[in-house]
C-alpha cells in the first residue's frame, strides 16, 4: 500500500496526521477483516502536493513493484497524472481528495480515472447543494467570489475548483451568475462588494480563507448590506468545531470589531462538513492524536478532533481490506486492480465509527447557525427567512 501525501504540516492531510489513523485501520483490519495469510504494509512517500513529484513517486513505487494500491496524492493536480498511469497499471487509487470536477465520470471504459476511488467531498456535490439552496429559496442568481488563494492550505485553486462546479450547475439550470476573482492584496473588499455586487446581486457566494471572510462581512456591514437585501454564502468544509462556533471573533483583534463581526454574520450562512459526534469517533480522535504525540516529537496536532481527511484515509482502509476479502472468496487475484475498485464502489460498510459510504456519510453538508451572543447558541434555520425579494 503506497501512501502519497505531504510532510508539511500546513496540510490537513500530512503524514504526521494521517500515518496514525492509517495505522490504527491496518491494526483493526488485521484481527478483524483480513485472512491471516494476508498483510496490508504502508509505505509512505512525500508528494509535496506537487503535480511533478507525485507522479514521480507513484512511478518509484511501480517501478520497484513495491505497489498494489496508491492512497493519495489528495491535491488534485498532483493526485491527476497518479490516477491516469494507475489505469495502465491496472492499480487501484483510493483518495479523499480528487474534489475537481474532471474526476466526476469515472464509470465508463473511455475514462480517465476507472481505477479512482473518491472518498471525501467532491465540488460537484458542492455545486448541487448551492443549486439546491438557490431553487429552494426561488433566487434566480447569485455573484461568485472566490479569493485568489483562498484555502491553497487545502488544494492549489481550491476556491476557484469550488466556484467552478458551482457555475457548471447553475449553467446547466439556466441561473444566471457572475464570478469576480478576488486579489485581496490589490483590491479593498469594500470596493469589490460596491462594484461586483452592489445592486445587480443580492446573494453572494464567498470561496475565500476564514479571515479575508471575516473582512468582506465587515466590509458588508459598514455597507448596510446586512439589512435583509442581502444573504452571504460562504464554502468553509474543513474548519475545526472549535474554529467553526465563533468564526466571527479574533482575540487578538477589539471587542468593537468583534462586535461588528458579529452583527455581520448575521446575514452569512456556512456550509460546511457534518462532523461526527459519537462517543466512537470521539475515543478514535483522542487515539489518533495521542499515537501522532507519541510517534512525532516535532509536531502537536492543535484540534480535538482529526479532521475528514484523516478519518476519510482510515475508511479507506476498511473499504479496501473489504474489497481484498470479497476478490479472495471470488478466486481473483489481488493484483487486479480492476477487480478491487469494482468492490469499493457504491457501496455501504459498516465500522464502530459510524456507517460509511464510498462518499463517507460524515462527510454530508448543512448549513452551519451563526452563534449570535458569545455565551449563548441560538438556532438560525435558513429555510424560516421570509425575504422572498433575493433573485
Amino acid at each position: 500500500m503506497a501512501v502519497i501525501i505531504p510532510s508539511d504540516n500546513s496540510r490537513l492531510y500530512s503524514l504526521d496526521r494521517t500515518q496514525p489513523a492509517i495505522t490504527v485501520a491496518l491494526e483493526k483490519v488485521r484481527h478483524t477483516i483480513l485472512p491471516s495469510d494476508v498483510e496490508i504494509v504502508a509505505l509512505y512517500a512525500d508528494s509535496r502536493c506537487s503535480s511533478q513529484l507525485g507522479p514521480i513517486r507513484a512511478f518509484d513505487f511501480y517501478s520497484n513493484k513495491t505497489v498494489n494500491v496508491f492512497f493519495g496524492p489528495v491535491c488534485d493536480y498532483s493526485l491527476a497524472p497518479v490516477a491516469r498511469y494507475a489505469v495502465y497499471w491496472n492499480l487501484p487509487v483510493v483518495t479523499p481528495g480528487a474534489m475537481a470536477h474532471d474526476f466526476a465520470a469515472k464509470t465508463e471504459p473511455k475514462d480517465e480515472y476507472k481505477t479512482l476511488t473518491r472518498m471525501g467531498i467532491t465540488f460537484d456535490t458542492l455545486g448541487f447543494y448551492f443549486l439546491q439552496i438557490l431553487k429552494g429559496h426561488k433566487w434566480d442568481r447569485a455573484k461568485l467570489i472566490s479569493q485568489y488563494k483562498g484555502y491553497d492550505s487545502i488544494s492549489p485553486n481550491f476556491c476557484y475548483l469550488a466556484s467552478s462546479a458551482i457555475a457548471k450547475h447553475m449553467t446547466a439550470k439556466r441561473f444566471r451568475y457572475e464570478e469576480h476573482i478576488w486579489l485581496e492584496h490589490t483590491q479593498d473588499a469594500k470596493h469589490v462588494l460596491k462594484e461586483s455586487v452592489g445592486l445587480r446581486y443580492a446573494v453572494v457566494v464567498l470561496c475565500a480563507n476564514p479571515d479575508s471572510v471575516r473582512d468582506i462581512m465587515i466590509q458588508a456591514e459598514e455597507l448596510n448590506f446586512n439589512n435583509g437585501e442581502y444573504v452571504f454564502l460562504n464554502i468553509d468544509l474543513f474548519s475545526s468545531k472549535n474554529a467553526s462556533m465563533y468564526p466571527w471573533y479574533r482575540a487578538n483583534d477589539t471587542a468593537e470589531s468583534n462586535e461588528k463581526a458579529r452583527k455581520a454574520y448575521e446575514s452569512l450562512m456556512t456550509v460546511s462538513l457534518r462532523k461526527p459526534t459519537s462517543p466512537e469517533y470521539e475515543n478514535f480522535s483522542r487515539e489518533v492524536i495521542s499515537r501522532a504525540r507519541n510517534e512525532s516529537q516535532n509536531f502537536t496536532y492543535g484540534e480535538d478532533e482529526v479532521n475528514s481527511f484523516v478519518g476519510a484515509f482510515h475508511d479507506a482502509v476498511i473499504l479496501y481490506a473489504l474489497a481484498i476479502n470479497e476478490t479472495l472468496a471470488a478466486n481473483e487475484s489481488i493484483s487486479n486492480g480492476t477487480a478491487i475498485t469494482r468492490r469499493m464502489w457504491n457501496r455501504t460498510f459498516e465500522d464502530k465509527l459510524h456507517k460509511c459510504r464510498e462518499h463517507c456519510e460524515y462527510l454530508e453538508m448543512r448549513l452551519l447557525p451563526v452563534q449570535k451572543p458569545l455565551l449563548s447558541n441560538p438556532k438560525c434555520d435558513m429555510s424560516k427567512r421570509t425575504d422572498s425579494k433575493f433573485k
